[in-house]
């Protein structure tokens, strides 16, 4: 069965920015969809939230999708997979630090302080697709080009300043065959 994987980013729920709504349309389209709530809170443990993934046993019929912190979370999950998962969408991602400006930004900030094993994780997946504002106030659109060329992804640049906080799905679901 057709599966799908939505992780939510730091400080976040299930329950907000787009999440539900792009559940809704892909369990109109024959996905099984899950939205965990990812532990911490304010304070995530890479661990924790990469065990919830595992947890959901992606596979080759498994699309990921992860927004901000859900990104990094993905990719770590990714270098220890045991099998290869469909494709896999990074929303406003990052894989190296950022320069923020936040209360406990160091929680975030543990999930890309170690390098990524790049090999691993693109054979980890059959498709990678980045998706960036092009001035998000959180993460630069450079954190995005740097995935794109570590995974050998395809590159979304999306006019925009709020993070996705809102986000045309279409972004997503026309790149689902």
């Amino acid at each position: 069965m057709k599966k799908a994987i939505i992780i939510h980013g730091w400080e976040s729920s299930p329950e907000e920015h787009w999440y539900q709504e792009e559940k809704a349309l892909l369990e109109g389209r024959g996905y099984e969809v899950c939205v965990p709530l990812m532990p911490g809170g304010s304070y995530p443990i890479e661990d924790e939230w990469v065990r919830v993934t595992a947890g959901y046993n992606p596979d080759k019929e498994t699309v990921l999708i992860g927004h901000s912190l859900g990104a990094p979370t993905i990719l770590r999950y990714l270098e220890k997979a045991e099998s290869p998962v469909g494709k896999v969408f990074l929303v406003a991602g990052f894989a190296s630090p950022l320069q923020l400006d936040y209360p406990n930004e160091e929680y975030p900030r543990k999930f890309v302080e170690r390098p990524f094993d790049w090999g691993k994780i693109r054979n980890n997946a059959e498709e990678f697709w980045v998706i960036n504002q092009d001035h998000d106030q959180w993460v630069p659109f450079a954190k995005g080009r740097e995935i794109s060329g570590n995974v050998a992804g395809n590159l979304t640049q999306v006019e925009g300043t709020d993070h996705f906080d809102k986000m045309n799905l279409n972004l997503i679901n026309e790149r689902l065959r």
